[in-house]
């Protein structure tokens, strides 16, 4: 490795040096480590900025097995279609922890979507019926892709069900995913998206519950995604009283998830969450102990996710001698 430069890596060589398998086991060796507290991870920071319909996040977090210390600056600008724009868009930077030179700076927008899937379906491992084989998927956007790609590493799927707002997208996001031996339909609404699934996936910006509590038959898994800014809520809160409420973590939850309504409003309460994925997947506690049990994943997306990714990819890099070297500091 060149001395005192740092690695550049645009999306393109990302794309070259992650899959979702791998992503799937860095994540959750991720959370492990996090589970076990071997790494350290400030609350996310947010910048809002209303007059452009949109906010930024700061994303800071030191994973001791990973030996690096990672930031990722994303922002959230959902009406970007209209400049032709990703809604989402992020930076990675990749530092040595014992000097904090930067060791490299790599687009961070297929990190974020890969990490977030395999979160997705570490989750599921852990917390859906192991039989699970019908996906229904709320929302098919980047986020939907990447939860539905990682879903298929874990389980079965026989049945996809996909709703979204626009029936041509809808369209399009099967036409892209279709793969033999599996079912994939357009639902008309979202009550039959949901209704008779195993693995139910929200990934909309909404404010307001689109997933009502009666839809969700018993032994249903809920991967609560979109739900990651204060006001934002995609869950009927009668499904988290009835369900064992698993967070990625329980300040961004409760101040941004899927949960930060609910408990504003008093009507769910921290102490109600049964545990964060990190401690089930480090053995400290339980995840599904009945296949009759609803189980809801809050997932807010955490640094350490991105300090996983970004680990490989940087790794990887230097290995297969991808990206190009500049003196930054």
């Amino acid at each position: 490795m060149p001395a005192l430069k740092t690695l550049i890596l645009g999306q393109k060589d990302v794309a070259k040096l992650v899959d979702v398998k791998s992503a799937i086991g860095a994540v959750e060796q991720a959370f492990v480590e996090y589970g076990l507290g071997r790494a350290r991870m400030p609350p996310k920071i947010y910048l809002d900025l209303p007059e452009f319909a949109g906010d930024f996040r700061a994303m800071p977090s030191y994973v001791r097995k990973f030996n690096l210390c990672t930031l990722k600056w994303v922002n959230a600008h959902p009406q970007n279609a209209r400049f032709n724009l990703p809604a989402v868009m992020a930076i990675l930077i990749v530092n040595d922890p014992k000097t904090g030179f930067p060791l490299a700076i790599m687009d961070g927008t297929l990190a974020t979507s890969l990490r977030t899937g395999a979160g997705g379906a570490v989750a599921a491992k852990y917390l859906a019926r192991k039989d699970s084989s019908v996906v229904a998927l709320v929302g098919c956007g980047a986020q939907a892709r990447s939860q539905l790609t990682a879903l298929r590493e874990i389980f079965k799927i026989k049945e996809v069900r996909v709703w979204g707002h626009q029936k041509a997208l809808i369209q399009k996001f099967i036409r892209s995913l279709r793969r033999s031996g599996e079912a994939m339909t357009a639902a008309v609404n979202i009550q039959e998206c949901v209704v008779g699934a195993d693995i139910v996936v929200t990934t909309t910006p909404s404010r307001k519950p689109i997933v009502q509590s009666s839809w969700i038959k018993d032994g249903v898994h809920i991967n609560a995604i979109g739900a990651d800014a204060p006001g934002k809520e995609e869950l009927d809160p009668k499904v988290l009283k009835r369900a064992r409420v698993v967070v990625d973590d329980l300040e961004q939850a409760g101040h941004s998830g899927e949960i930060n309504v609910p408990v504003t409003k008093g009507f769910f309460k921290l102490k109600d969450i049964h545990a964060t994925l990190g401690e089930i997947v480090a053995g400290k506690k339980k995840g599904r102990t009945s296949p009759r049990e609803v189980t809801v994943f809050d997932s807010t997306g955490l640094a350490v996710q991105d300090a996983a990714v970004a680990s490989l990819i940087y790794k990887a890099a230097v290995k297969k001698k991808l990206g190009r070297w500049m003196r930054i500091v």
